[in-house]
């Protein structure tokens, strides 16, 4: 069966369709929003203008529904994820991706599409083997230790005793004290319950780096094979030491022998390829009335080992579902929207967010950056559940309308907006300059945990037609902040940004990767 025609056939938006055509055709007889458009009457209907809105409720229905009956999500992710696979920045697999995303964009009548090219540490791996030299007694039936390198790591072969540093938080490596220098840290996945943050794999490699150790080996928490990868520094530059992850069952046989016999010494050997080049982002633009823009981006890369359907196929098919949809509203409607649209494609982030991080600082040269009114970032995108605003309470009302007007046309989103936040993906280098980040919520289909980063990152465990949904509500929702003659949420101020920073929570992790100025 058609996977497209599976998708269409499933969706709600056609039993839809007969309530929001009546209304269409009343918007067809009024001018377009704007600021001299004149006020809904209060019917409290589907077509009312809610008082944090100047664009109705049926418009917003209207792109919604008619994103849901078109989606091309599942006829993009034949070529995206069945043809091109994993996408490499710098290297060929990137470089047909980018051409792709250049020739959707167009094909869907986006007024200007344009490469962004930047340089970055281009990354590919080689070989990585571990084996146990001392502490495991002859003749034992040991598992083989399965290893894969973490990016951003050269070629090195170390010989050192093992030192076990349970998740490797900042408070576990000082606890250590001198046992980390010169010893291959083992670190656990994640962080310890009740931890009140992240702990990002980089932020763990820094923090042995800096005690002395010789090497560090990531270990797995799920059961199973998978490995799960992923960049070893936020620099652009390589780890000091060789970095490595490995399964469960390696780290279960690791600190076996390392508690039944006091000690354990493994020799360590990655090989791998790095080069200077060059990729470049993806950047679609619907140009608006006034200078101020609204930006929707997703990184195109993924890692080597599947074809990074979930991280991050999905936020890509759902962003060019989304220019799809916006570029033929213009086109069916000749409205212009307030600000400009653009549709970004970032190249890099796995590799430590450089697509985004030059497109940021390309505009912080200039004035430009100051236009951009609000952003969101799709990382890893499935079946959506709400709306929210990284450290904006004030967004409520806005999402409050977006969410109203989609939830009456069978859309199921949490009327609460959560503010919280984080860093590590696209919207990093925004947030931090304080540009207000509105984000989307979404739900896996439960095939998908613990895939991202591992061979398992497959096709089959995407919700496509969850895809084209958040898609729908992301294009709603980019269209209300497109056409609003002024948001809730204003760009902070560089010591409000440091506040604001602090309250998410992320300072301590910018601070070990050289990313804190306040």
């Amino acid at each position: 069966m058609n996977r497209s025609a599976s998708l269409h056939a499933t969706s709600p938006a056609s039993r839809w369709w007969a309530r929001i055509v009546p209304l269409l055709a009343l918007l067809s007889l009024a001018p377009a929003c704007g600021p001299d458009a004149p006020e809904a009457e209060p019917a409290g209907e589907a077509g009312e203008v809610p008082a944090s809105l100047q664009v109705s409720h049926a418009v917003l229905q209207e792109i919604a529904l008619r994103s849901v009956d078109a989606s091309q999500v599942s006829a993009n992710a034949d070529v995206l994820l069945d043809e091109i696979g994993a996408r490499i920045s710098a290297l060929p697999s990137g470089e047909v991706a980018e051409a792709f995303v250049e020739e959707r964009l167009e094909s869907y009548g986006v007024p200007r599409v344009q490469r962004e090219p930047f340089e970055l540490l281009a990354w590919d791996r080689r070989e990585a083997s571990l084996e146990i030299v001392s502490g495991e007694e002859e003749g034992d039936d040991a598992p083989s230790l399965n290893i894969l390198s973490l990016g951003h790591v050269g070629s090195h072969v170390v010989e050192a005793s093992v030192v076990d540093a349970g998740f490797g938080t900042a408070e576990e490596i000082e606890a250590l004290g001198g046992e980390v220098e010169g010893a291959i840290v083992l670190a656990d996945v994640g962080q310890p319950s009740g931890y009140g943050r992240g702990v990002h794999r980089t932020e763990k490699i820094t923090l042995a780096t800096e005690a002395g150790a010789a090497g560090f080996i990531q270990l797995n928490t799920q059961e199973g094979p998978r490995i799960p990868v992923g960049v070893a520094t936020m620099g652009d530059e390589s780890t000091e030491i060789p970095a490595v992850a490995a399964d469960r069952a390696t780290g279960e046989h690791l600190r076996a022998v390392l508690e039944q016999d006091g000690e354990l010494v493994v020799r360590l050997h990655v090989e791998n390829w790095m080069e200077r080049s060059t990729a470049s982002n993806i950047i679609g633009e619907i140009p608006g009335e006034t200078d101020e823009v609204v930006l929707v981006g997703a990184h195109l890369d993924s890692w080597d080992l599947a074809t990074g359907a979930l991280d991050n196929g999905s936020g890509t098919l759902a962003v060019l579902d989304m220019a799809r949809t916006l570029a033929a509203h213009v086109e069916r409607t000749g409205q212009t929207p307030r600000r400009t649209i653009r549709f970004a494609f970032w190249m890099g982030e796995e590799l430590g967010l450089y697509g985004s991080i030059a497109h940021v600082d390309g505009l912080s040269e200039t004035s430009e950056l100051d236009r951009y009114a609000a952003i969101l970032n799709l990382d890893v995108v499935g079946a959506p559940t709400g709306l929210g605003a990284m450290g904006r309470p004030e967004a409520a009302p806005l999402l409050s309308a977006v969410r109203e007007a989609l939830v009456a046309v069978d859309f199921e989103l949490d009327p609460e907006h959560p503010v919280g936040g984080g860093i590590y993906s696209d919207h990093q280098p925004f947030l931090l300059e304080g540009i207000p980040v509105v984000t989307l919520q979404s739900r896996q289909r439960p095939e998908a945990s613990g895939v991202m980063h591992t061979m398992d990152d497959v096709r089959d465990v995407l919700d496509e037609r969850g895809i084209a949904r958040s898609a729908a509500v992301s294009a709603a929702l980019l269209w209300a902040l497109a056409m609003e003659e002024s948001l809730p949420m204003a760009r902070w101020g560089t010591d409000e940004t440091g506040e604001r920073l602090e309250e998410l929570g992320v300072r301590d992790p910018l601070e070990r990767a050289g990313n804190w100025r306040w």
